[in-house]
C-alpha cells in the first residue's frame, strides 16, 4: 500500500537531477557511451510515475482521466509515426522515437506530479515547503559543481570560439542554463521566507551562489533570468509592503533584492555575457561606435551642412540573429516545409526535425530549438493541440483563480513559482531545451503542479 512517505520519496528525485547530469557528462566524455546514465534513470523514473498513475486509477477518477488522456496521446503519436514512415525519405525511426520520448516526458510528469501532490495534500504534508527545500538542495549542488570546477580549472567551455562561458561539469550548456533560471526564483522564495532582518539575510547566500554560477555561463538566458527574478522580487515586495505587510521582514528583503540588483548592474561590464554580446555584434559586422555621417560643404559657404539620413545601426535581420542566434533561419525553413507538406502531415506533424534530407556524414537533422515551434511542426495541428490541452486548461484556470482571489494569492511563493514557470515558457519559446528536454521539464512539471494543487485548480472529486 502506498503512503505519503513513498510519494515524498518520489519527489526527492528532484534533488538528484544535478548529480544525474554530472554522471551523464561522465558517460559521454569519459566512457563515450551513447546510452547515458541520464537517459536510463529518467526513463525508469517516468515508468515509475506511470505505474503510480495506473495504481491510483483504481481509486481516483482524476487518475482514470489522466490515463485516458495518455492513451490518446499514444494514439496521436502512433498516427504521426505511421504517416511519416510513408511520407519521409529518409526516415530515421530511432531518432524519431528518441525525440518522442522527450516530448511525452513533460505531460506524463506534470499529470503524475498532480496526483502525487494531491496525495501529499490529503495527508497534510506541506508539499510546497518540501518542494522549495528540494529545489534549494538542487541549486546548492549545481552551485558547488560550478564553483569547484571553475577553481580547479576543470570546467567545460560553453563556447568553442570567440565567446566566453563555462558549464561546470554539465555537458549541455543550454539545458543547465534553463534549469538554473527556473530554479532561481524558488531559491528566492526560501531566502525571503527565512530572512527576518538584515542581520539574518545570510539566507540569500544560495541565491547569490546560483546567480554567480549563471553569470559564469555567459548566456543571455542566465543574465536575463537574474534580472527578471530580482526585478520581480523588488516589485512584488514593494506592493506587499504598501498593501498588506508593512513589516521589518518585508523591508529587509526588499533592500537585499535592490542591493543585489545594483550589484549586478555595476558588475555587468565585467561579466562574460557582456563580452559575448560584443563578440556577437562583431560576428555580424556591427559597429555601434560609428558616428552619424554628415554631408561636407565648402569651408566659406553659408550653407548649413545637410545631415545624411542615418541608416539603422542594427537591421531587423541582425537583431533577430542577436536574440535568436540563427534559430530564425531554421524557423523559416520549417515554415516552408510545413506549407509544402501533405494534409496528413499538417494535421499530425512532420515528426523529428521536419522533412529532412539525408544529412552529410557526421551531421544530424536539426530542430529549430524553439520548443513551441518544434512541437507544433513535429506534431501538427491536431497533435500539438492535444498535447498542450491539459496544461493549457489548468494554466487558464489558475490564472482566473489568481486574479479573482488576488488578496490571498498575491504572496511570495505564488509569485516566485509563477515567475519560474514564466521563465520556463519564455526560455522554451525563444531558446528551446525546456519542454523537449527531460532534464529541464521535470522542474517545470513540479513548479506547475505545486501551483495547481495548492490553489485547488487540480482537485480529485
Amino acid at each position: 500500500m502506498l503512503n505519503w512517505k513513498t510519494f515524498l520519496l518520489l519527489l526527492i528525485f528532484l534533488v538528484l537531477q544535478p548529480v544525474i547530469d554530472v554522471m551523464t557528462t561522465a558517460s559521454l566524455m569519459i566512457f563515450n557511451l551513447n546510452l547515458t546514465v541520464g537517459v536510463i534513470v529518467r526513463v525508469l523514473y517516468m515508468a515509475v510515475i506511470l505505474l503510480l498513475m495506473l495504481k491510483l486509477a483504481f481509486s481516483s477518477r482524476l487518475a482514470k482521466k489522466y490515463i485516458f488522456y495518455l492513451v490518446g496521446l499514444a494514439v496521436v503519436i502512433g498516427i504521426n509515426i505511421a504517416v511519416n514512415m510513408n511520407v519521409k525519405d529518409p526516415y530515421f525511426l530511432f531518432k524519431e522515437l528518441k525525440f518522442y520520448n522527450k516530448v511525452i516526458y513533460f505531460p506524463i510528469l506534470f499529470l503524475g506530479f498532480n496526483l502525487l501532490y494531491l496525495q501529499l495534500k490529503k495527508n497534510r504534508v506541506p508539499f510546497m515547503e518540501k518542494t522549495t527545500t528540494y529545489f534549494l538542495y538542487s541549486s546548492l549542488i549545481i552551485s558547488a559543481v560550478f564553483i569547484v570546477s571553475f577553481l580547479t580549472g576543470t570546467s567545460l567551455s560553453n563556447y568553442s570560439h570567440t565567446k566566453i562561458g563555462f558549464t561546470g561539469w554539465f555537458f549541455a550548456g543550454n539545458e543547465i542554463g534553463a534549469i538554473m533560471a527556473i530554479i532561481l526564483p524558488i531559491t528566492a522564495v526560501y531566502a525571503i521566507e527565512k530572512t527576518e532582518s538584515l542581520k539574518r539575510s545570510h539566507y540569500w547566500i544560495p541565491f547569490i551562489l546560483l546567480s554567480i554560477s549563471m553569470l559564469f555561463l555567459g548566456t543571455k538566458v542566465g543574465y536575463g533570468g537574474i534580472v527578471i527574478v530580482l526585478a520581480a522580487a523588488c516589485i512584488s515586495l514593494l506592493i506587499i509592503y504598501l498593501t498588506k505587510e508593512r513589516t521589518k521582514k518585508t523591508r529587509a528583503n526588499m533592500l537585499v533584492a535592490l542591493l543585489l540588483l545594483a550589484a549586478l548592474a555595476v558588475s555587468t561590464p565585467f561579466t562574460p555575457v557582456f563580452n559575448n554580446m560584443y563578440a556577437h555584434l562583431g560576428l555580424l559586422n556591427i559597429d555601434l561606435s560609428k558616428e552619424k555621417p554628415s554631408k561636407e560643404v565648402p569651408e566659406n559657404s553659408e550653407e548649413e551642412p545637410e545631415e545624411v539620413k542615418e541608416e539603422p545601426k542594427i537591421t531587423e535581420e541582425q537583431f533577430q540573429n542577436l536574440v535568436f542566434s540563427s534559430r530564425e533561419k531554421y524557423l523559416a525553413d520549417f515554415k516552408q516545409d510545413f506549407a509544402d507538406a501533405p494534409v496528413l502531415q499538417k494535421m499530425f506533424g512532420m515528426g523529428f526535425a521536419g522533412n529532412y534530407d539525408m544529412p552529410e556524414p557526421g551531421k544530424e537533422p536539426k530542430m529549430i530549438e524553439m520548443d513551441f515551434y518544434d512541437l507544433f511542426f513535429s506534431l501538427g495541428i491536431i497533435g500539438f493541440l492535444y498535447l498542450i490541452a491539459p496544461m493549457l486548461y489548468y494554466a487558464v484556470r489558475f490564472m482566473i483563480y489568481f486574479v479573482t482571489q488576488i488578496k490571498e494569492t498575491f504572496n511570495i511563493p505564488y509569485i516566485m513559482y509563477g515567475v519560474g514557470f514564466i521563465l520556463a515558457a519564455g526560455i522554451g519559446a525563444t531558446a528551446g531545451h525546456v519542454f523537449t528536454a527531460p532534464a529541464v521539464s521535470i522542474y517545470v512539471a513540479a513548479i506547475m503542479s505545486v501551483l495547481m494543487v495548492d490553489s485547488r485548480t487540480v482537485d480529485d472529486h
